[in-house]
Formats: structure tokens, sequence, C-alpha cells
């Protein structure tokens, strides 16, 4: 009965159909399937190459291992309801085929970069890069290093991004629309959106390359797809 098996099922169908498998009658022993519902949690992790994050608490090194990886995203599990056909012998669960699976809550995949460069080098690269910001050629040098240390973005992914950047704004940080009102180096719209990522979004580059890498990660994934999307429409 239903009952007598409740320990294998989280939840039983209510249907007056639900018991109705035929028995099969064995000396000593009996089988039938029945349908139940089950809960249960899955969790997927995406791995991304690049440089690894200086300074943070989740980086992580094995003994004699010179990769340093990062979890720049954690993970979270996500719910789906499967119903399973449940085979029972002797009141015992023998084996289940799964029938249906409805997600009910999609999981969030964590984000791991992997890299071989020294965190204290990166930290400082950055900061020196970070110096160097207010120029063209400073903002760029600061954002291929961000992008590939923050995000593992390469030198593919940095050559779209220079060309957007180039089509956007020629990488001056105090680029104006003066139809739209859109600013910065990734012309933001409005500029005041950039506060999100520091007070400073006006003047400061580097705030400006943060919240736009950002921007492009969240809406397309990747500089190369938000480059295809400009061209496209000729805005981003």
């Amino acid at each position: 009965t239903p009952e007598q098996n409740q320990e294998i099922n989280d939840n039983w169908y209510d249907g007056s159909d639900a018991y109705d498998d035929p028995l099969r009658e064995l000396p000593g022993i009996y089988a039938r399937e029945i349908p139940v519902i089950r809960k249960i949690l899955r969790q997927s992790t995406k791995a991304r190459e690049g440089m690894a994050e200086a300074g943070r608490p989740d980086v992580m090194r094995h003994a004699g291992d010179t990769t340093v990886k990062v979890v720049k995203k954690a993970g979270k599990p996500g719910l789906a309801n499967v119903t399973y056909t449940v085979k029972l012998l002797d009141g015992k669960e023998v084996s289940r085929s799964e029938i249906a699976r409805e997600v009910t809550k999609e999981p969030v995949e964590a984000v791991v970069i992997r890299g071989t460069g020294d965190a204290t080098d990166i930290a400082l690269a950055l900061e020196a890069a970070e110096k160097n910001t207010g120029t063209k050629s400073g903002n760029k040098e600061y954002a291929k290093l961000f992008i590939n240390q923050d995000y593992g973005w390469g030198e593919k992914q940095f050559s779209c991004l220079e060309t957007l950047w180039f089509r956007e704004s020629n990488w001056n940080h105090k680029a104006t629309n003066p139809t739209s009102g859109a600013y910065g180096i990734p012309q933001s719209l409005p500029g005041r959106k950039m506060a999100t990522f520091g007070d400073d979004w006006k003047t400061n580059p580097a705030t400006q390359i943060k919240w736009g890498a950002n921007y492009i990660e969240d809406r397309y994934g990747t500089p190369c797809e938000a480059l295809d999307f400009f061209y496209a429409r000729n805005w981003y």
C-alpha cells in the first residue's frame, strides 16, 4: 500500500489511478511500479580561464600547485520536482526511472577564474595601471589587465572591447553624447548608473571600466557578443 512505502517518497500523487498498477504475483514476493514525486537539488559550475584576483579570501592554491583559483561568483543550488517510476520488490525499492522533471528554481552557476599569476604581483600591476589611466592608451592598458584578471577575457575579447569602446567614446572617459547624454568610456545612459561602482564615476576611468565590463557580462556575456550586437544595431 502507499502507506507502507512512505519512507521512499517525498510526496504522493492524489489521483485515483495513482495506485492502480496491477500486482505481479510471485511466491513470497511481489513487484509493482508506483509513480512518486521527489525534490532534488542540482548545481553546476562554470570555469573561466584568466588571471587570479588578488587580495580575496576565496583565492585557493593547493600545495605544489602554481594555479590560483578564484571564485568570482558563488553558485547557488536550484530546485526541481522530479517524477519517478519506482519498482518495489518485497516492499523495498529495487529500481527507479525518471519520467518527468519540472524546474521550479534555476541554479546559479558558479564562476571560477583560474590563472598562474601571483596574486600580489597582479594587485600591484592593477594598482600601477590605474595610476596611469586618464589617457586613451592608459585607459586601454588598465582595461586589458582588469578584464583578464577579473573576467578571464583574453586577447580576443579585449580586441572586441577595444573596438566597441573606440566606436562609443574613443576611450575618452569624459565623452558625452550630445543627443542622449550617454557618458564616459562605456557610454552609460544615464551616466549616473556607474555610481554603483564608485562615486567618482565622472572622473575615474577605472570606475567606468569596471561598470562597463560588468554591464557587458550581465547583458551580453562577452565583449565580442556585445560588439556583434553593436554592429547590428549601432548601439549596445
